[in-house]
């Protein structure tokens, strides 16, 4: 939706219809390669200062255009305190013709200031079964687009990426296995070790342990969850899902302070035992 807005906002054509997606700066913007568009993301799950701070001073350019300058940050939650600071005094002041859009599924890690002076703009994801309709229009096969689109929790662009992640499946059997087979504190080297194996995969699972605890709050306030496959282990779930998805937030916040891996592994899965026992 920002790349939309993006070449809305850029759109030279004179009709009716923006964005075009016939125009040089809306095919500059379809390739990537528009000089007005900066787009910021995660590396090895954090977004560090320096990072912001080059962001702030191609943003304080004039634009190369004569338009608007536009900054996207994904997963923007990932930024560490001391980036979200330095955003802030961007944000602050920001120059006449800045647009500043921060992606985040979990606003929660943002610090309120930086929430308080940005517009939040919410989108509801599509019901399961609303979803595997539009899913089955794409060509995908109807048992695996009602899976997608409950792993997805209805949204249609996630569900697309986790179609062409041929990984993707696998590992959410393991890291659910791992996860749910842990009894006790004896448990927890040997569960963190089979999770903690897998590199450059830690965003994925954590999205799978945040879509499980979503999954485990929606059955324990008798709502239905998503993933009606897995009802037997959901029910079989010892974990409060509320608990878990804390867990989740925190992890994402010390890997973004640059802890190892097992190490962040290691700390939520404590705290759930503990919490169980």
């Amino acid at each position: 939706m920002a790349e939309l807005f993006a070449r809305a906002v850029l759109c030279r054509s004179e009709g009716e219809k923006r964005p075009c997606d016939a125009c040089d700066s809306c095919k500059k913007c379809l390739s990537g390669n528009h000089p007005d568009v900066h787009t910021l993301a995660p590396e090895k799950n954090s977004i560090r200062v320096d990072a912001i701070r080059d962001l702030n001073r191609a943003m304080g350019l004039a634009s190369y255009e004569g338009g608007r300058k536009i900054a996207i940050i994904r997963r923007a939650d990932c930024m560490n305190e001391n980036a979200q600071n330095a955003l802030l005094k961007t944000l602050e002041n920001p120059s006449g013709d800045a647009l500043f859009f921060l992606l985040t599924e979990s606003p929660g890690a943002l610090l309120p200031t930086i929430v308080s002076r940005c517009l939040e703009v919410r989108f509801r994801c599509l019901g399961v079964e609303e979803c595997a309709r539009v899913l089955e229009k794409r060509g995908v096969d109807g048992d695996r687009a009602r899976l997608l689109s409950a792993l997805a929790q209805g949204s249609v662009g996630r569900a697309l990426e986790i179609d062409a992640d041929e990984d993707y499946l696998p590992l959410r059997s393991r890291v659910l296995s791992a996860f749910e087979s842990m009894r006790g504190a004896q448990d927890i080297a040997l569960a963190t070790a089979k999770i903690g194996e897998v590199k450059g995969r830690e965003n994925a699972v954590l999205e799978i342990l945040e879509l499980w605890a979503r999954d485990l709050m929606q059955l324990q306030n008798g709502a239905q969850p998503y993933e009606i496959e897995d009802m037997d282990r959901l029910r079989a779930s010892k974990y409060s899902g509320s608990a878990l998805l804390r867990g989740v937030i925190d992890a994402r916040k010390r890997l973004s302070a640059n802890l190892s891996w097992v190490n962040v592994l290691e700390s939520m899965d404590f705290n759930l035992i503990r919490g169980i026992g």
